[in-house]
């Protein structure tokens, strides 16, 4: 690499020095023909002031722009890498995201699976108590009705005491004599007595 700049160095001198030498000689032909020599001379000194000019320029600019290029290239070169380790980065999140909607997923799966079970068990258990309750109020209306049963049996029974006592009542005087009552009457006195 350094011998390419060195030979390219050489020859930017070595063309210099031919031009110059060039011009050397045409100004001494320039003296042999006095007529037509401005027109050239200028021509040649407008080259000449251009290798000056694109010499001076390689020489004094050529290290500034070369170092401008070289950090243009380190400064693009370390966007890229910033840009390649964001986009890294932002990979990482994306499958870090996936994983994490996976997760989800298959936790909103057992969420669902476990609601459906509590409902199912929490169902059986509402059922039973129903069983249950509709058993105790059956045996209630059952003991209501047995109480209420029992209840009408001793109203019939006191009705039917009632109405034998007001049948007797009505007959038996015509039917029991004074003798009758006189041995009624003595019956409950030894009885009582006895007591």
């Amino acid at each position: 690499m350094r011998s390419l700049k060195k030979a390219a160095i050489v020859c930017v001198y070595l063309t210099f020095s031919l031009i110059v030498i060039h011009l050397i000689s045409l100004e001494a032909q320039a003296a042999d023909s006095a007529g037509d020599w401005r027109p050239v001379f200028d021509l040649v000194m407008r080259w000449v002031n251009f290798l000056i000019l694109a010499f001076l320029l390689i020489k004094f600019s050529r290290v500034p722009i070369k170092n401008f290029l070289a950090g243009k290239k380190e400064e693009i070169t370390s966007e890229i890498e910033e840009l390649e380790s964001e986009k890294e980065q932002m990979l990482l999140k994306i499958d870090e995201n996936r994983k994490q909607i996976e997760n989800s997923k298959e936790r909103l799966s057992r969420l669902i699976e476990t609601i459906i079970n509590q409902g199912e068990k929490n169902k059986l258990k509402i059922i039973e108590d129903a069983e249950r309750e509709s058993k105790i109020l059956l045996e209630s209306a059952e003991q209501k009705i047995s109480s209420r049963i029992a209840e009408a049996r001793e109203v019939l029974k006191a009705e039917l005491v009632d109405e034998a006592i007001s049948l007797a009542m009505e007959k038996l005087p015509e039917l029991i004599t004074e003798q009758d009552n006189q041995k009624l009457i003595s019956t409950f006195i030894q009885s009582a007595a006895s007591r």
